[in-house]
């Protein structure tokens, strides 16, 4: 506990973050959230209502960061034991990815199995890869993992269609809010061979980008709402009703509470834009939820949200 306390300035911020994350793709993964973005964006969903889609088709409880990507792992989950406070990979020597949020869901009537993944990008595209390279690598690991854990042997018609759906918490310079589809499509090049649509559709990336620009689209407005808004627990909850007509039960209050106390607001996009991470209340606020939670000290929070440098002393005094 003393080696918590004494953490250095960088690692309370990184700590800080991930811990954001983790609330962040928490309430991503109750069955509320999941089908909203089921029922908006998913073609076998969307004729369904959100209540069905919550408690007939979602299956079981989903993964949050508990399946690893590489090959060799995926069948199994990530050991009970991993050193490190990293929400998405372990120490460098054990080199555990995980994916974001894993689920099942069946679409009524038909009985069909699908295999969706959502993950979350927070911080810039800052990477010397492609974001759609890292999609299109986990689609794929998503479709081989399935030999001997959702069918066996030769039983190939039995493969799950995979989504693979990232929510990119910024947005390109330039660009405004969007959604985009990509998948496997067929092209007669000589003659037409005829083959069903849902023998080879068994891949699909939806890449969402979201910004605090306008836009019309149910989904953008929700996520926007949910994860940039900047608002209580409470004033979340009575929007959500207000303008979506969702009730949020005692599992999506308790995530969307931790994840409002832990900021109001995705960080990285406040650093990004060289903004104040909000008023006095809130960094206090969320300075006394990582003393707690995280065991820092009160210099430690205020480093770790980055209070600016007109106020820290004032904060400091109040914690």
């Amino acid at each position: 506990m003393e080696r918590e306390r004494n953490l250095p300035q960088n690692h309370a911020t990184k700590t800080y973050a991930r811990t954001y994350d983790k609330s962040a793709k928490n309430v991503i993964a109750t069955r509320q959230f999941l089908a909203m973005i089921l029922h908006e964006r998913v073609p076998e969903f969307q004729s369904f209502s959100l209540d069905i889609i919550e408690r007939d088709c979602i299956e079981g409880t989903p993964w949050v960061e508990e399946i690893p990507v590489d090959p060799g792992r995926t069948n199994g989950k990530r050991p009970q034991k991993i050193r490190g406070l990293s929400a998405e990979q372990s120490e460098e020597d054990e080199g555990y990815i995980t994916y974001d949020v894993l689920f099942y869901a069946r679409v009524p009537g038909s009985g069909k199995r699908i295999k969706l993944l959502i993950n979350i990008e927070a911080q810039r595209n800052n990477t010397d890869y492609d974001l759609f390279h890292r999609a299109w690598f986990y689609l794929c690991r998503l479709v081989s993992s399935q030999k001997e854990r959702d069918f066996s042997g030769e039983d190939y018609d039995s493969i799950c269609k995979v989504y693979s759906i990232w929510l990119c918490f910024y947005l390109p310079e330039g660009e405004k809010s969007s959604i985009s589809s990509y998948r496997i499509h067929k092209d007669d090049l000589v003659g037409c061979h005829e083959v069903p649509e849902s023998i080879y559709d068994l891949m699909r990336i939806l890449m969402i980008h979201v910004g605090d620009d306008e836009n019309a689209d149910t989904l953008l407005k929700f996520l926007r709402l949910v994860f940039l808004s900047e608002l209580t627990e409470g004033e979340l909850s009575q929007k959500l009703q207000d303008e979506f007509g969702m009730q949020p039960n005692d599992e999506t209050r308790k995530e969307l509470t931790n994840m409002c106390n832990l900021s109001l607001g995705l960080t990285e996009r406040a650093e990004a834009r060289g903004e104040a991470h909000g008023t006095e209340k809130t960094w206090i606020t969320s300075a006394r939820n990582l003393m707690k939670n995280l065991k820092l000290t009160a210099q430690q929070a205020v480093d770790a949200i980055a209070v600016p440098e007109a106020y820290r002393a004032k904060v400091l005094e109040q914690l």
